[in-house]
């Protein structure tokens, strides 16, 4: 990349990320200032919450779609610098498909068994009957996580647009895949910030807030960066960075049946230490991914 193409990238980039920030964090901030709430007295999200959370995952795609007018760099579906929403199931990209759907239940499964070693008193057989009415449920359950997930990935879609399908590309091409996904994960995670402020994720009463929540949202969309970004890589699309993305949000997992919160103590108790302990997995397999890269990166091409 000579230095014209590099400063053209990075102008694209900063009319992107501008747009972005502006239309979400107003909406954002508008709703902060208003004094409306994100869930309600039961704990659940309030219908003004929830739509606020939709518009905003909305926000990237179209900051996309705005800066590829303005930048003239077009709106083709797929192919090169393209919006990147082909799906193309051939030469082993089905594999990436399937991580997709099924690693958020590896490493989500592999989060509540790490807080159960930690802290064993918290598993309680009989807890999960106030969660489900029929144990039946609790175990289909990640297989209903993952067909919502498939479902409903249009709605990740509306950040993965964004993120993956147009701020990645870029970074890449700048920084190489492990600084582009640690920089893209740093601008992810400080775009919830308005949110995680208003409870999002971690509520208001933990030890820390909001500044706890500010690193822990960092953190998450670090390492679910790596990922994403990874399987948008391997298949040139952004659709299974959406579907990987929306099982994440259902948080499928069996073992969360049987974790009774009034039996946490100490700094398990305490959601953002929680949080952190809970993708430990993830933030394993991300830097595993990323070694990957960069070996396959700097190993030189057998000659035949």
């Amino acid at each position: 990349m000579d230095n014209n193409q590099r400063k053209a990238e990075i102008k694209s980039l900063l009319i992107y990320l501008g747009i972005t920030f502006a239309v979400s964090w107003a909406m954002f901030f508008l709703f902060l200032i208003s004094g409306n709430r994100l869930f309600d007295e039961s704990g659940g999200m309030s219908g003004v919450g929830n739509l606020i959370c939709t518009f905003g995952m909305l926000c990237p795609a179209a900051g996309a779609i705005i800066t590829r007018s303005i930048t003239k760099e077009g709106h083709s579906l797929s192919g090169e610098n393209s919006l990147m929403l082909g799906i193309d199931l051939k030469n082993g990209k089905i594999v990436f498909y399937l991580i997709a759907v099924f690693l958020p239940w590896i490493y989500t499964e592999l989060g509540n068994l790490l807080k159960i070693i930690i802290q064993p008193g918290c598993f309680d057989r009989e807890f999960f009957k106030t969660a489900v009415s029929d144990i039946r449920g609790a175990y289909m359950f990640p297989l209903m996580a993952f067909v919502s997930g498939v479902f409903f990935s249009i709605g990740g879609l509306g950040e993965e647009l964004g993120w993956r399908g147009y701020m990645m590309p870029k970074l890449t091409d700048l920084f190489g895949f492990t600084k582009s996904a640690i920089i893209g994960g740093i601008i992810w995670g400080i775009w919830h910030w308005p949110l995680t402020y208003a409870g999002h994720n971690f509520g208001t009463d933990y030890k820390g807030y909001p500044w706890a929540g500010f690193a822990g949202m960092v953190f998450l969309c670090v390492i679910m960066g790596i990922m994403l970004s990874f399987v948008t890589l391997k298949t040139g699309s952004v659709w299974p960075a959406a579907i990987m993305h929306a099982v994440n949000n259902a948080s499928p997992s069996i073992l969360q049946f049987f974790i009774n919160p009034e039996k946490v103590k100490g700094m398990m108790s305490n959601s953002a230490v929680s949080f952190f302990i809970h993708f430990i997995p993830l933030m394993i397999i991300s830097v595993f991914v990323c070694i990957a890269q960069n070996r396959k990166i700097k190993s030189p091409k057998k000659r035949k």
